[in-house]
C-alpha cells in the first residue's frame, strides 16, 4: 500500500530562472523566489519534511541549504544564514538574497509516514544571475516527464514517457530511487539505463548500458535512428515497483556542467487485481497496491 508524493515546481518552462542585476533602479532588490508545490496522496496525518537543495542530481556532495524537518527543526546552511526563508510549508517556496552564482535549485518534499521511492520526489530549476553581459549557462538541459502513475500487471510491460531538451548527442541516464542504505543514507540512486553522449564528428546513436537488474528488459527508443529519452520496461517484476527519474545533458564537450542537469520522475506501481469479495461483508476495502484507491463490495 503505497501514498505518493508529488511534487511541482512551476516556471521551468524558460530552462532558467534569471534575475538582473539593475542596482541603478531604485526599485530593483536582489531577491529570487524559486516556488514549490506538492501533492501527498492520501494526506499524511505528520507534516512532511521540506529540503532544499544546491547542486547536481544524485550526487552525495549537492549542498543542502535550507531543511524544515517534519518535527518543525529548521537548518540553514551556513553559506546562507539570514538569506534564505521558506515561509510556508503547505506552498514551499524558497526565498534567497543576495545570491550571485548559477546553481540548480531542488525543492525535495517527503512524505515521513512513508520516507521511501513513492513518499520522496524532487523538481528542480536553474538559476542565472544576469549582469549585464549575457553569458547563460551553456550544456542545461531539461525534462518533462509524463507524471501520471504507470500501472503495469507482473509480466507486462511499463513505458515511461520523457521530453527533453538534449538532441541526439547528449547522454541520457534512468535513474530508480531513492532507497536508503542501513547507515541511514537515503540518496541512493540505481542507474537503470544509461546512454552515452555523442561528438559532432561521431556518427552512430551512442552506446547504451543497461544495468544487470534490467538486461534484456529496459531500452530506450530508436527514432530515425537515435535513441529518444523514453523508456519501455518489459516483464515488469514485483521488484521493479518504485519511482523513475529521467535525466539527460548536453554532449559533455560542449562546456557542460553536471550543475546544470535536470531531472523529473514517475512512479511505476503493480495493477493488481480486485481483492477478493468471498466471504466478506457489504462494505469499502482498500486497494493492496494504492492508499488512495477502494473497491466497494455490495451484495456479493
Amino acid at each position: 500500500c503505497v501514498s505518493i508524493t508529488n511534487v511541482t515546481v512551476p516556471d521551468r518552462s524558460a530552462g532558467w530562472v534569471m534575475l538582473w542585476h539593475r542596482p541603478d533602479d531604485p526599485t530593483w532588490e536582489h531577491r529570487i523566489e524559486f516556488r514549490c508545490e506538492y501533492t501527498i496522496s492520501p494526506a499524511s496525518a505528520t507534516p512532511p519534511t521540506i529540503t532544499w537543495f544546491k547542486g547536481p542530481f544524485t550526487e552525495a556532495d549537492r549542498q543542502v541549504i535550507y531543511k524544515w524537518s517534519s518535527s518543525g527543526e529548521v537548518y540553514v546552511h551556513p553559506e546562507y544564514a539570514g538569506r534564505v526563508s521558506v515561509e510556508s510549508r503547505t506552498r514551499p517556496t524558497l526565498v534567497l538574497t543576495d545570491e550571485m552564482s548559477w546553481g540548480r535549485y531542488w525543492c525535495r518534499v517527503t512524505n515521513e509516514e512513508q520516507p521511501d521511492e513513492f513518499g520522496t520526489d524532487e523538481e528542480s530549476l536553474l538559476f542565472y544571475y544576469h549582469t549585464g553581459v549575457y553569458h547563460p549557462p551553456r550544456g542545461y538541459s531539461t525534462v518533462e516527464v509524463d507524471k501520471t502513475p504507470v500501472r503495469v500487471k507482473t509480466g507486462g510491460t511499463a513505458r515511461l514517457l520523457c521530453d527533453g531538451l538534449s538532441g541526439y548527442m547528449a547522454s541520457t541516464v534512468w535513474f530508480k530511487g531513492p532507497s536508503c542504505t542501513q547507515d541511514g543514507n537515503c540518496n541512493v540512486y540505481e542507474m537503470v539505463i544509461n546512454k552515452t553522449a555523442v561528438a559532432y564528428s561521431i556518427l552512430g546513436p551512442g552506446t547504451v548500458n543497461v544495468s544487470p537488474n534490467y538486461a534484456g528488459r529496459a531500452s530506450l527508443d530508436l527514432y530515425m535512428g537515435y535513441y529518444s529519452l523514453d523508456l519501455t520496461i518489459t516483464d515488469i517484476r514485483p521488484a521493479d515497483v518504485g519511482r523513475y527519474w529521467c535525466t539527460n545533458d548536453w554532449p559533455l564537450y560542449d562546456r557542460n556542467d553536471l550543475r546544470s542537469r535536470d531531472s523529473q520522475s514517475v512512479v511505476v506501481l503493480l495493477d493488481e487485481e480486485a481483492p477478493s469479495r468471498d466471504g466478506k461483508a457489504d462494505g469499502m476495502y482498500q486497494d493492496p497496491g494504492d492508499c488512495s484507491r477502494y473497491y466497494t463490495c455490495s451484495g456479493g
